[in-house]
């Protein structure tokens, strides 16, 4: 039972700090990618993302070019993290 218990928890906690996750790339998203378009631009029938690489790549130009985000590796993946859980799942 403890064993169970114990599985229980970690699944739970590995939930939060997915949520967590999101939560923080969220904020980053609407504070920088949310000045540029709304998010109709990855709900689009002819989106270009069409892979979690591509989803990557395209979050790393858009912070090179218009959105001139400085983020850390951890930011940058929590805002892949968040538009994947939202948008893309893939």
């Amino acid at each position: 039972m403890k064993y169970y218990l114990t599985c229980i928890a970690l699944v739970l906690s590995s939930q939060v700090l997915a949520s967590d996750k999101a939560h923080n790339g969220e904020t980053l998203h609407n504070d920088k990618c949310m000045n540029c378009h709304d998010t109709g631009v990855y709900t689009r029938e002819n989106r270009r993302v069409s892979s979690l690489d591509a989803l990557s790549n395209q979050v790393e130009n858009c912070m090179k070019g218009p959105a001139k985000a400085e983020w850390t590796k951890a930011e940058t993946d929590s805002v892949i993290s968040y538009l994947n859980q939202k948008f893309y799942k893939f």
